[in-house]
Order: C-alpha cells, then sequence, then structure tokens
C-alpha cells in the first residue's frame, strides 16, 4: 500500500491569498448578549471596518457577500490535541487514562500492534501522520476550528513534515507541539506507585507468590523510573530542529514546546525546555493534573509534591503561550499559581467523561483568574474533533456542580469567551485574535441561518451549541464559509484544501479490516498486564494484597471533581 501517494492525492494544491471580501448585513452575538447587524470587510488578513449594518459599499471586483441568513462568529481553537489518534478512534475499550495510553500507543499504526507488527515503528512511513492530521484538522474546522494545537508524538522530523503539510493544505493555523519524553524505560512513569510496595513484594517472597508487577521478577516498582541523559539531549535537539525546520508564524505553522508530562519529563529536560522557549519565544504545552492517578503521582515523584509548582521551579510555566491540558486535580494553591504565571488551563470534557478522569472545577478556575480554553483531546479518547460537542459539555456540565442556576452558564460565554477569545490567548495570541473587533486577525466562521439544524428560529448561537448538525444531503450544512489569516478555507460548506473524497478511500484503503475493543485489554499482554495489576493496588481497586494503611498525605484529593468518593482506600 502506497501510504504517500493516498496521501498527495487526499491533498488539493492551493495558493489561497489573502481575500478582500465584504461580509454585508452579518448577525454578530455579543459577548454580554443579544446580537448586532454589521457589516464586515476582511482586507490583508485582518478585519479592517466594522460599521453598521448596509453602510459599507464596496469598491469595484470586491467580492460581496449578503449574509442576512448568516451568523458570523470569530474561530474556535481546537487547543488540545493528538492527531494521530484519529487511527484508534473507536477502538479502545472503557479503561482509565493510565491503561488506555498503553492500548492506544500499542495500536496505532506505529505501535508493537500496528500496520507491520514489531517493525511498525520502524516502518511505518510518516505519510501515516500526514493523513490523520489532515482528518483531525478537517474535523475541527468544520466543526468551527480556526486554530489547531496538535500535541504529536514524532519519531523524527519526517513525521513532523507530514503533519505540517496536512495543516498548510487544510489552512488552519497549526500549533505543533512535539510531545517528547526522556524515561529510559517506556511505560515506568506512567502507572502511580503501589503505597505499600515494599511490603507487598517482602510477603510475596515470603509465601512464594508473584506479585505480577512491573519489576524485575514481577516485584512492585518502588521508586520512579529514571530518565536517560542522552535522550534528554536528543528531545531538547529534536525540538531546536523542529524550530528551525518548521517554526513560521507568518505562513500559520508555529512549533510549541510539548513535554508529554511532568512525571515522563526529567527535571533536565523541564529546564531545557524552558530554555528553548526563551530563545526562540515559543509557546509551551503538556499535560497536567489529567486523573487522580496523576495528582497521586505528583505526590510521589516530584520533589515539590506538586505538579504545578514543580513546572514553576524548573521555569516551564511561565512564558507566552503555556498551556496545560486537563487540569481536574488541582489543589486551590495551584490555581493561583497558575493564574499568577499567566497558563492557561485546557478544558478537554468529553475525553475526561470518557476515560472516568472527572470534571474540570472550570467556573472556581475562572473565579480564580485563570484563563480556560477548549480541547477535543485525541480522537481515541474523545472519539472526534468536533468542538461544539466539547462546548455543549463545556455549558452543561456546570449545571450539574452548582444548585445555583443564576450561575449556570450560557453556551455564548463557553463558544465566545473559551472556546474563542480564550482559546487565542492559550497560543499566545491575546488580543490579536478570537473577536470580531477592527484590526483583528479574519480568522472566521459564517454560518448559514437557513440549515436545518439552525431551525427553527430562537437563538442561533445557542442553537448551534447545545443542538444538532442533521446529516441529511437536503438538510444544508451549517458551516458556510470560514477564513484563516483572510485566506478562505472553506466554502459553501466545503473545505478549500482537501479532497474528502480522497480522504475517505485512502482510510478505508489504508485501514481495511474492522477490529473488537477486545483487542485492547490489558490482559492480552504481559507488559500492560503487570501495568493493569499495579494500577488497581495503587488506586485501592484491589485491597486483597493489601500489607499497610494508605498515609493520609497520599489519601486526600481536591472534592467535587468525581461522583465517587475521591480518598484512596
Amino acid at each position: 500500500m502506497d501510504v504517500n501517494a493516498h496521501f498527495q492525492a487526499s491533498v488539493k494544491q492551493t495558493d489561497a491569498q489573502p481575500q478582500t471580501v465584504l461580509l454585508s448585513n452579518a448577525l454578530i452575538p455579543l459577548a454580554d448578549g443579544g446580537y448586532q447587524r454589521a457589516d464586515v470587510l476582511l482586507q490583508d488578513g485582518v478585519i479592517k471596518k466594522l460599521a453598521e449594518s448596509n453602510t459599507l459599499k464596496a469598491k469595484e471586483g470586491v467580492q460581496t457577500l449578503d449574509c442576512t441568513e448568516r451568523m458570523l462568529l470569530p474561530g474556535f481553537v481546537n487547543a488540545h490535541t493528538h492527531s494521530v489518534q484519529q487511527w484508534t478512534r473507536g477502538l479502545i475499550k472503557p479503561l482509565p487514562l493510565e491503561l488506555w495510553v498503553m492500548q492506544n500507543i500499542r495500536h496505532e499504526p506505529r505501535g508493537a500492534c500496528g500496520w507491520h507488527g514489531s517493525s511498525s515503528f520502524s516502518e511505518t512511513p510518516s505519510a501515516v501522520l500526514g493523513l490523520s492530521a489532515l482528518h483531525c484538522g478537517l474535523e475541527s474546522l468544520l466543526s468551527g476550528c480556526t486554530t489547531v494545537l496538535d500535541h504529536i508524538m514524532i519519531r523524527n522530523l519526517d513525521d513532523l513534515a507530514a503533519v505540517a503539510q496536512a495543516y498548510k493544505a487544510l489552512g488552519v493555523r497549526a500549533f505543533l507541539a512535539p510531545m517528547l519524553n526522556d524515561d529510559a524505560v517506556m511505560y515506568q512513569n506512567y502507572i502511580p506507585l503501589v503505597n505499600d510496595g515494599e511490603a507487598r513484594n517482602a510477603h510475596a517472597r515470603n509465601t512464594g507468590c508473584a506479585c505480577c508487577g512491573m519489576g524485575p521478577e514481577g516485584a512492585f516498582r518502588t521508586q520512579p523510573g529514571a530518565s536517560d541523559a542522552k535522550k534528554t539531549a536528543a528531545m531538547l535537539a529534536l525540538w531546536e530542529a523542529a524550530v528551525e525546520r518548521f517554526h513560521d508564524p507568518a505562513n500559520g505553522i508555529e512549533i510549541v514546546i510539548g513535554p508529554a508530562t511532568a512525571y515522563s519529563a526529567s527535571e533536565a529536560l523541564l529546564r531545557g525546555a524552558a530554555a528553548l522557549r526563551r530563545k526562540y519565544n515559543l509557546c509551551g504545552h503538556t499535560h497536567l493534573l489529567e486523573t487522580r492517578a496523576q495528582a497521586l503521582m505528583a505526590k510521589q515523584f516530584l520533589p515539590s509534591g506538586s505538579a504545578v509548582r514543580h513546572l514553576h521551579e524548573t521555569g516551564f510555566l511561565q512564558g507566552r503561550g503555556t498551556s496545560c491540558a486537563h487540569t481536574i486535580w488541582l489543589e486551590d494553591d495551584e490555581m493561583a499559581l497558575m493564574a499568577e504565571a499567566g497558563a492557561s488551563c485546557v478544558h478537554n470534557p468529553l475525553s475526561n467523561l470518557r476515560l472516568g478522569s472527572g470534571v474540570m472545577p472550570l467556573d472556581k478556575l475562572l473565579d480564580k483568574g485563570v484563563n480556560v480554553a477548549m480541547g477535543c483531546d485525541g480522537a481515541a479518547s474523545g472519539d472526534g474533533q468536533d468542538i461544539l460537542e466539547a462546548i455543549k459539555l463545556a455549558t452543561t456540565l456546570p449545571c450539574v456542580l452548582s444548585a445555583e442556576y443564576r450561575r449556570w452558564p450560557a453556551a455564548r460565554r463557553a463558544a465566545l469567551t473559551l472556546a474563542a477569545k480564550n482559546g487565542y490567548q492559550a497560543v499566545g495570541m491575546g488580543g490579536q485574535a478570537g473577536e470580531i473587533v477592527e484590526g483583528a486577525c479574519a480568522d472566521l466562521t459564517l454560518w448559514d441561518l437557513t440549515a436545518l439544524s439552525l431551525l427553527p428560529r430562537t437563538d442561533p448561537l445557542s442553537l448551534l451549541v447545545l443542538g444538532s448538525r442533521t446529516q441529511a444531503a437536503g438538510a444544508g450544512s451549517a458551516l458556510h464559509s470560514c477564513w484563516v489569516r483572510g485566506r478562505q478555507v472553506v466554502a459553501d460548506g466545503s473545505p478549500c484544501g482537501v479532497d474528502v473524497r480522497q480522504l475517505r478511500v485512502a482510510l478505508r484503503a489504508l485501514q481495511p479490516e474492522f477490529r473488537d475493543p477486545s483487542i485492547t485489554d490489558p490482559a492480552t499482554d504481559a507488559s500492560t498486564a503487570a501495568s493493569e495489576v499495579e494500577y488497581r493496588a495503587a488506586m485501592g481497586l484491589d485491597l486483597e494484597g493489601k500489607q499497610e494503611p494508605t498515609p493520609h498525605a497520599l489519601k486526600t484529593y481536591p472534592k467535587y471533581r468525581v461522583l465517587y468518593d475521591e480518598t484512596l482506600p
């Protein structure tokens, strides 16, 4: 199978330039409520003029769109995703993050169970990542995203080149964050330590039984896995090489420094990452306190016992465009430190529910002055890249966290503030885009108010967020047009830079067989089975072999993130 041929056939060769276009009589929602009708002139990649309805007259030759039946919105930002997960979406059985991630890595095309068996990591061509980025970016774009931050695990610069080509073809802004770590042994720092691991190991030796853990001879690990200094240097060099080759903000591609987590990145790697950011004025991105298990690992692995403080102490939390995905299990003082550093939290409610991670304390973070943006997360954990689904959950989840209905959010808060304005703030473009004001970047979406999904007429923005998008051929595409940097990337509901039919052909041809989620059970592989044993023991799900009580400091976690008792037994 010629993967590259499929990829190149799916990409249209376009040379779109910034347009001068007059959007006449567009319906524009206001952040504080209500709507206005206005004329909007796009020119030189920005919103050149914003005037009262039907007062601007286009010069000869300037395209004019009658927007009487259109709603104009600022573009949304998908501020956290992993595009390669398009290949495993819908596949992985219900598992918590720490066990799920191993199955995702194993079953993606480059994994141990990938397209070329045990040789998949070396033999799978980089064009695979181009196709998944095209798929991921397309779904984001068609749900209203003009910008995507892709936290992408790469092997080399060829992988990144394919991803960059895909996003350039689509025309969206792409913030590409190579997701790197410097663990000496894979998976060693994905699972928390068992609190009484030493006692359990001693009991197993005395009774002649095996713990079936992740350590030597099936013992439980009793300390975090080591880092590899050579790998640290190699990862820093790979990030810098990525910057030198691909960082091109003027043409819509930015390289972001993206360590996987604070647990799989040594202090040296985090400090080096922070230094690279300062050297090139780069954004930074990482996962942060996504699960209760990660909150436990912070206490076990990090000198301060706090993942937020650790990122701050290494210098990674500070700087332009620092964003941290998930941020569910933060303590109050950690939220305050995020606000002080100017770092953003990225709310990924779909994957947080799918993986049982919990619910971000959205209102509490906003009350403390933290910038909160929206993300879909990877398609294998949210199983899609429709940002409107994430915005819908961000609007509805707070309603079960407080009885005070007067504080329940309207759909426009999540859409206009979190997904648009705050999204651009999260990627270091605060004040430059995400709002419909004169001088802002022309990253805009135009929605068809005659589409069946936006009828009958009530509140169109609420209906866009809270409703559904009917797929019937005669229903009309809700998204009519989209501009990024003033270049039209969607016209009449269709993307300009990708051949959607050819992409469908490629995805069917390259992964032709259906697969059952049972293949992702941890018990199907010795290493993942051992990880599950340690995970269950560490999280108090398997108490049969427990030898010692859990110390109070390791038992307690922030309340109201989950519906069950958050304390560890």
